[in-house]
């Protein structure tokens, strides 16, 4: 770590520098939960803290809407949260492909080349190809 005042190279266990003493900032990492439920139907439009507090007809409507198909989840997180989110992600995803009947890792990894995926190539080929029509068709005229 380095002291942004006086630029003193440092260990990362100080409070304060002991050359100019400059206090520093301890980073501090958790997690706040909060929720916040907006329904807007037929021109009406509520705000509520929780679901138990949307009132009964629109709480069976918003359940049934919430598990259907259409339904998401939008996360708002900082740098540190998005890698907290990714390893939580990771760790699930490598348990789900513990289980039976997954395709093991190393099928997957084998349908790339160079590194990159089938996609990619497809999509190389592709533009190479619209590229060499549209070359033949100006070398013609």
């Amino acid at each position: 770590m380095t002291c942004p005042r006086c630029f003193t190279d440092l260990d990362a266990d100080y409070a304060s520098c002991p050359s100019c003493g400059v206090a520093f900032v301890q980073k501090v990492s958790g997690v706040m939960k909060t929720s916040a439920v907006m329904i807007a139907t037929a021109g009406d439009m509520g705000f509520y803290r929780s679901v138990q507090e949307v009132p009964e007809p629109l709480r069976t409507q918003l359940i049934e809407t919430t598990t259907s198909a259409n339904s998401g989840t939008i996360v708002i997180a900082d740098r540190v949260g998005k890698q907290q989110i990714s390893q939580i992600v990771g760790r699930r995803h490598s348990a789900k492909e513990c289980g039976a009947n997954r395709v093991p890792a190393k099928v997957s990894r084998s349908r790339s080349f160079l590194g990159l995926s089938w996609m990619f190539w497809v999509g190389a080929v592709l533009v190479v190809c619209a590229a060499g029509i549209v070359g033949a068709v100006f070398a013609i005229r």
